[in-house]
């Protein structure tokens, strides 16, 4: 029999969702992978009949689970999953996610020192999985198991087709602007409104939602990337631009800092406006740089980014604990 191990994500399709279908894919064959969601386990309950009949149908369409509901291992891909759950598992394991750069991470409503925040958070729990690098050094000071994990972006999907012939420079940025910490209306559109003062053929672009499958399309015409985050494990953004080979100009969060080299395949900043409209008018001027760099960074992140690895990642994860 092996292992079981369900993994709790918050919403289906959401970046948790991409996290946990990862590992349910390429893991099921070394574990009995189970599903579930935060948004069907809250302690609140919507009290509207319509909600609850929806929610209802989406739970049987996307969960999944042990008939005894007793695991091995269950996965709360972020930390602060167990505060708003209603649990109706046992398990023998816990795992931790923490997907936000930065300290405090966002959604804590936390206001302490990393100690505070482990025994309020992690006291329960076994193991720490981290979304980057930099944040798993960060709490590899405070807690004893730390690990790095995370999911591979479909580099089949998001791979440059075609040259676009035009005119303007584009600059590109997907997400949720309505999340204050990824910066979208404090810095990316400030950026490109003293852009346009100088450049009237600089345009920004950007897209908030929409199914994953047409997002390439999306990235066909964009020259440069623009990332203002300061707290992203990620962003999936930077993966998927990378491996449609487009550079960015990023913070020194999550991915972009395991693989951006400053100068060469992209530029690293602080959250700084003047800042980043510096990079961005070096290569509004140097395509010749701009070129250089769409060349190499879809290598470069694929070689950060591999996907035989990060499923040995998960998979010494859930060893670290079964054995």
């Amino acid at each position: 029999m092996k292992p079981s191990i369900l993994i709790i994500a918050d919403f289906p399709g959401w970046a948790y969702f991409e996290i946990q279908q990862f590992i349910k894919i390429n893991l099921a064959d070394k574990f009995d992978i189970y599903c579930d969601y935060l948004i069907y386990n809250t302690k609140k309950k919507s009290k509207n009949p319509i909600k609850r009949i929806r929610t209802f149908l989406d739970k049987k369409k996307y969960t999944l689970h042990k008939k005894d509901c007793n695991y091995d291992i269950v996965l709360n891909l972020a930390f602060y999953f167990e505060k708003h759950l209603q649990v109706s598992w046992t398990y023998k394991y816990k795992i931790t996610g923490i997907y936000t750069d930065g300290f405090p991470p966002s959604n804590s409503n936390f206001n302490g020192s990393p100690e505070e925040f482990i025994k309020e958070f992690c006291s329960t729990t076994d193991v720490l999985v981290c979304g980057s690098n930099q944040i798993k050094n960060f709490y590899a000071a405070y807690f004893p198991k730390v690990f790095y994990a995370n999911c591979i972006i479909d580099d089949k999907l998001f791979l440059k087709k075609r040259i676009v012939e035009k005119d303007d420079f584009i600059i590109g940025w997907t997400g949720n602007p309505k999340r204050e910490f990824k910066g979208y209306y404090s810095h990316v559109v400030k950026v490109v409104e003293l852009l346009q003062q100088k450049y009237a053929n600089i345009k920004l672009k950007s897209r908030f939602s929409g199914p994953i499958e047409t997002l390439p399309d999306f990235y066909e015409d964009v020259d440069v990337i623009l990332i203002a985050s300061d707290a992203d494990a990620g962003p999936s953004m930077f993966g998927e631009a990378s491996l449609m080979s487009i550079p960015s100009v990023s913070t020194n969060i999550g991915w972009p800092s395991q693989v951006i080299q400053d100068g060469k395949n992209g530029f690293l900043v602080s959250k700084d406006i003047d800042e980043m409209v510096k990079k961005i008018e070096i290569l509004y001027h140097d395509r010749l740089l701009l070129n250089s760099m769409s060349k190499r960074i879809r290598n470069d992140f694929q070689k950060e980014f591999n996907k035989t690895e990060m499923i040995e990642r998960w998979e010494n994860i859930f060893n670290s604990l079964l054995n």
